[in-house]
């Protein structure tokens, strides 16, 4: 190995130093809280081994919402959640005054992503597992969130990448023991 390798190495090693911190976070750890406490609201309307929604979807969220029903199986012991965007949009802005200041660049008829899937094994939400549907420039991704750790994270091409991997991802991490 020379000099330059082995300090480009050490620079590198120094990064993710700086960057992963071993054990909880608290950032992450108040993310999958808010996580958590939105699914353990929803709780009562999930079942094991499916994928529920909202009742009242506009037309492109119900068609994404079928396409993801009947491409991503979800495991027996887990139960997932679909948030489309316009149900999130209500959840963010609703108490706000100044909604104008506070959209930004979230234009509900036009947000950046098709929605979010949560899923964590049925009343148990220690593991949890957050699928974004971000439209391009953006990313679609899967985290990975356990004990207040960001235990895996998964970036996507486009959203039928995310898609086509999610079942399998949902089944290594949340199936039952």
């Amino acid at each position: 190995m020379t000099d330059d390798s082995k300090e480009t190495g050490r620079r590198i090693a120094e990064t993710i130093g700086k960057r992963v911190q071993t054990g909880a976070d608290p950032n992450v750890a108040g993310w999958q809280a808010m996580l958590a406490d939105l699914l353990q609201q929803m709780s009562p309307y999930t079942v094991a081994g499916g994928l529920v929604t909202f009742q009242s979807l506009e037309p492109h969220e119900k068609a994404f919402f079928q396409d993801l029903h009947a491409k991503v199986s979800i495991p027996g012991g887990a139960a997932a959640l679909y948030l489309p965007p316009s149900v999130r949009h209500q959840m963010l802005y609703r108490r706000q005054a100044n909604k104008a200041a506070l959209l930004g660049q979230d234009d509900p008829e036009n947000p950046p992503d098709a929605g979010i899937l949560l899923a964590s094994r049925v009343n148990d939400f220690e593991v949890i597992v957050n699928a974004l549907f971000a439209h391009p420039p953006f990313t679609p991704a899967v985290d990975v969130y356990d004990h207040g750790q960001l235990m895996a994270g998964y970036t996507y091409y486009q959203i039928e990448d995310c898609l086509k991997a999610l079942g399998e991802l949902l089944k290594v991490h949340l199936a039952s023991d």
